[in-house]
């Protein structure tokens, strides 16, 4: 019985000493529409700058490679192709699995979901950022950098970056991304110190106890934590009302 390790091909190319991992297997069936067009067109990219520094040139071997990291599925959908090439043929084989998956956009549609898409309250700048470049690959806009600035500054958090960008003509996407990881990051710092400054007020609350002196009236502790014993009371000593002979004597002796 061959052992099943043995069965499957494994794939660990050096280049001078450094290890290259294999990719991921690409899953068609996980995306639909502009989305799965944007997911081949990253796995593509990734398996291409995989095969460079694996040092892979032989078109044989580059296409045997492709269809075996892709993945079954891929390999599946590649089998239902026409006009596929020879064994030789790595070019063909990556144009037809790029008109499977990336066939001819709604450009419209691509560009509306671009347009619909705000920056969540847990977002980070940068996150926003990248998922608009990743909407913005399927709907081929002549300047992305300038489209993906002008969603920031209508469709982000930050009006503090809408502001600056607003009032500065010359203000890029480059400025506005670091202008945002410096606010970011200082929000940050500005939370850090004050909840750290909540929570040292709250002890000192906790252990500090109120002071407590001798009633003038009646001799015992105040405050009191009802009425004055001493109200309505006459004092023995004087005849007057309202404080007891032993008040005045304990209060005149501490001060």
């Amino acid at each position: 019985m061959v052992d099943q390790a043995e069965q499957q091909p494994q794939f660990h190319v050096n280049t001078q000493s450094v290890s290259i991992q294999p990719l991921p297997e690409f899953s068609p069936d996980a995306e639909i529409g502009s989305s799965l067009a944007a997911k081949w067109k990253l796995w593509i990219e990734d398996f291409e700058m995989f095969i460079l520094a694996s040092g892979i040139t032989d078109p044989k071997r580059k296409r045997a490679l492709l269809l075996y990291q892709a993945g079954q599925r891929v390999r599946e959908i590649f089998r239902q192709q026409q006009d596929t090439g020879t064994e030789s043929d790595y070019d063909t084989a990556k144009t037809k699995l790029q008109e499977y998956f990336e066939p001819e956009q709604n450009r419209r549609y691509a560009v509306y979901q671009f347009r619909q898409a705000k920056q969540e309250p847990q977002e980070t700048l940068d996150q926003f950022h990248t998922r608009l470049r990743s909407l913005a690959q399927t709907c081929a806009f002549h300047d992305v950098d300038f489209e993906i600035e002008q969603q920031i500054i209508t469709a982000g958090t930050s009006s503090r970056i809408r502001k600056r960008a607003l009032r500065d003509p010359t203000c890029d996407l480059k400025s506005i991304l670091l202008d945002g990881r410096r606010a970011e990051q200082s929000e940050y710092q500005a939370r850090d110190i004050e909840s750290k400054e909540q929570s040292t007020d709250g002890l000192h609350k906790v252990h500090t106890t109120p002071k407590r002196t001798t009633c003038r009236n009646c001799g015992g502790i105040y405050p009191h934590e009802g009425q004055c014993p001493a109200k309505g009371k006459q004092c023995r000593k004087c005849g007057k009302c309202n404080h007891f002979a032993r008040g005045q004597s304990k209060f005149n002796s501490q001060n």
